[in-house]
């Protein structure tokens, strides 16, 4: 009789325990479902495609193993019959077998991802309208070249308040260079090619609805490039952790149709002498 309170709290125990991992299961698949990805705005949908293969495989072995586990927890609860464990020291034909398994899902994923990954790291198009950003603590600043198409010089040393991007101003390709702050515009179907480097520490240039995220390292200048292909304003976030104003560091860009675009460049855009 004394060992009654001691089973039951073990079947208490077991119950508490399986009806908490379930829920946990249920709420984060309802989770997962509501919360995904945010809208696509780039031509990188492949990257999606992939994510969501992971995650399928993922949560499908995450669901039937809490689901297994808790089914044990509940089975073997308290002190009833067949409760005792087994164990044993190893087994080859396990092992083999769930490396395999492992091998057979793991090599095509990396395989793809290589296959994804080269093509978001190939070259621009030709046709790729290019743009500067400049990251400090804490704004950005995009440069765009002007009628001439190219880009001025910069000097670190000509950084200064009036002069964020350290433009060089003797140099003739400067003279047409103009800067938005914390705003970026671009013609939705073309591709755009970011041309980025920082002022001072590290940050990250990031953009949830294109699937875009680029470091900007000190002393170096990255790059990346995406095809927008919807309209729409959308936010520019830095990544990374860049001192006690990071929060704060956010830029839009603006997705236009081509006719708006072209239209916002003769309204924007200085006049040429």
């Amino acid at each position: 009789m004394a060992d009654e309170p001691k089973a039951s709290r073990g079947n208490l125990q077991g119950i508490a325990m399986l009806v908490a991992i379930w829920a946990i299961v249920t709420l984060s698949v309802v989770f997962g479902l509501r919360h995904g990805l945010p809208e696509l705005a780039s031509d990188r949908g492949y990257l999606d495609t992939l994510y969501y293969v992971i995650l399928g495989i993922t949560g499908v072995a995450y669901i039937a193993f809490q689901i297994a586990l808790g089914y044990v927890i509940w089975r073997y609860r308290g002190d009833r019959p067949g409760a005792s464990s087994s164990h044993w020291h190893e087994s080859h034909r396990l092992e083999l077998t769930w490396t395999l398994g492992t091998a057979v899902i793991l090599v095509p994923i990396v395989l793809t991802g290589l296959s994804q990954w080269n093509r978001v790291r190939a070259a621009a198009p030709d046709d790729a309208i290019t743009v500067i950003a400049v990251g400090a603590q804490f704004q950005w600043d995009f440069q765009y070249p002007g009628a001439d198409g190219e880009f001025g010089r910069f000097d670190p040393a000509l950084y200064a308040i009036d002069n964020q991007i350290g433009l060089d101003e003797s140099d003739a390709a400067a003279t047409d260079d103009w800067v938005l702050t914390n705003q970026l515009v671009l013609p939705v179907g073309r591709p755009a090619r970011i041309l980025m480097r920082s002022k001072d520490v590290q940050h990250a240039f990031f953009l949830p609805n294109f699937r875009v995220k680029q470091d900007l390292v000190p002393g170096m200048t990255t790059e990346v490039w995406f095809t927008p292909t919807k309209t729409g304003s959308y936010e520019i976030a830095c990544a990374e952790l860049c001192g006690l104003g990071h929060y704060r560091m956010r830029a839009f860009l603006e997705v236009m149709d081509e006719a708006d675009y072209a239209n916002w460049l003769v309204e924007n855009a200085p006049a040429t002498e």
